[in-house]
Order: structure tokens, then C-alpha cells, then sequence
């Protein structure tokens, strides 16, 4: 707890956002893959793949862009630096680890940016329209949403669920997830998307209990390329007979064309 307390303060986040707690979550999400070593193995090496493959396909020295960066842990930059001149790493939260990087790297740039649009609006009780308009003007190689669409909603869905229900709350998760989508689909590059497409919560002898549906029923655009299970939380490590693991899916965007 102290290692992960320490990795909280250590961690850049705008005022805004430490009021939700995002540093705490990313550092949270860093023990977690501490602790779950061995169950998150197969996931981060699929997601290594994916990546790989989209930059080699991609990778002609320009400009990578990663949104969700988080704490690195799916993002195999020791093979993605040799094929990108600029590696822009955005998230709402950076940790000591992508602080590092940066710091001995001077291709990772570290980009602060709520990719929600929701995040000031909820501090300041003003209502929320999900949006989102950064890197408009930007035209990298390569465009990552990294582990993210599903990710994105819970903050503000918490919120307005304990506000004005579970189907309030859906409704802004399904805005947030669609902005997010509509967002990628407008940048001149692209987009290796990777996501949960189904949350299943299990007991403690790892037996179904409850279904969801994380993208609140969008779907991923793009070709689907790989599927894959990632154990998230084995039971014990939420509660003694409560875990829950996720279907990942790869989706490569085309670029859009030109105007």
C-alpha cells in the first residue's frame, strides 16, 4: 500500500482530475498488474503483438500517437521508438514509470488531456457532453486507443448512477464510448483500436454469475483483427468469491480520406 501510495503522489494529473482520483487509479492499475503477474501475462503479450504488428505496418518515422497510455504496461515502446521520430503518450494521468521514459527518451512526448471531455464538468457540477477535439490538427503514422473506450465511462458513470439511476448512467456511458469512437474516426491517420467488448463476473469457483457489456452497445469500428481473454481480477483479488475477467478485441480504423 505504501508503494502504491508513494506511485499516487508521484503521478501528473491535472487538479481537475486528482479531485476523481485518477492518480490514485493509475497507480492502482499498476499494483494490481504487480500483484496478477502471471493471470495479465497472456493479455499484455497479445496486446504487445497487436501493437507491433500495427507498427510495423504503420511505422515510417513520423508520429505515434497513444491514447490511454496509463502506465505502459501494454505499450512495447522499446520496439515502437526505432519506427516513430515522436511518440506522444496521452492520458489524463501519467505515472512515475511513463515519467521515466519520457525523461530518458527524448521522442516520448507526455501529454496531459481528459479524452472524456467530462472531467472539469463534473468537478464544477456543470452538465456533461461528452467530446473531444484533440490532435485535430495533427496527422501522425499511427493512431493506438489503448485498452481505453471501456475505461473512459467510469467516472462519470459512477457518478450519475448514484445521481439519477443506472439508465441515466448508461445513456452518458454510451455518449462517452460513442464521442470516443466518433473522435478517432476524425484523425488523419490509422487507429489500432483495443478494447473490452464483454465483462463477465465470476464467483469464487470462476462460475459465470453476471454478464455486461462494457461499450454499452456500441460496437468497435474498423476490420476486427484478434480476440482475446484477459483475466483482469482472479477471485481474491477483489474478494475472496468475487473476480472478473474481459474479452479484448483489435480493431484497425482506416484512415479516413482526404477532403
Amino acid at each position: 500500500m505504501l508503494r502504491e501510495w508513494i506511485a499516487s503522489r508521484l503521478t501528473l494529473c491535472p487538479p481537475a482530475a486528482q479531485r476523481l482520483g485518477y492518480h490514485h487509479e493509475s497507480a492502482a492499475i499498476t499494483a494490481r498488474a504487480r500483484r496478477q503477474r502471471a493471470a495479465w501475462a497472456s493479455h499484455l503479450a497479445n496486446s504487445h503483438r497487436a501493437v507491433a504488428q500495427a507498427a510495423q505496418r504503420f511505422g515510417r518515422g513520423g508520429t505515434l500517437l497513444v491514447l490511454g497510455s496509463g502506465p505502459l504496461l501494454d505499450l512495447p515502446l522499446d520496439i515502437l521508438t526505432p519506427r516513430f521520430g515522436r511518440i506522444i503518450l496521452a492520458d489524463i494521468a501519467h505515472g512515475p514509470g511513463a515519467r521515466w521514459r519520457a525523461w530518458r527518451d527524448p521522442k516520448i512526448t507526455l501529454d496531459l488531456v481528459d479524452l472524456t471531455g467530462t472531467v472539469a464538468d463534473i468537478v464544477a457540477g456543470r452538465p456533461l457532453k461528452p467530446h473531444c477535439d484533440a490532435y485535430a490538427e495533427t496527422s501522425p503514422d499511427l493512431v493506438l486507443s489503448l485498452n481505453l473506450a471501456s475505461q473512459l465511462p467510469l467516472a462519470a458513470r459512477g457518478l450519475v448512477a448514484a445521481q439519477e439511476g443506472e439508465t441515466a448512467a448508461d445513456a452518458l456511458a454510451a455518449d462517452i464510448v460513442r464521442a470516443h469512437l466518433d473522435h478517432v474516426a476524425r484523425l488523419a491517420a490509422p487507429c489500432l483500436i483495443l478494447a473490452d467488448v464483454e465483462r463477465r463476473w465470476l464467483d469464487g469457483q470462476g462460475r459465470i454469475q453476471r454478464v455486461e457489456d462494457p461499450l454499452f452497445g456500441l460496437t468497435l469500428p474498423g476490420e476486427p483483427l484478434a480476440t482475446w481473454l484477459w483475466t483482469v481480477a482472479p477471485a481474491g483479488e477483489i474478494t475472496r468469491d468475487k473476480g472478473f475477467e474481459t474479452t479484448v478485441a483489435a480493431h484497425l480504423l482506416p484512415a479516413p480520406p482526404p477532403p
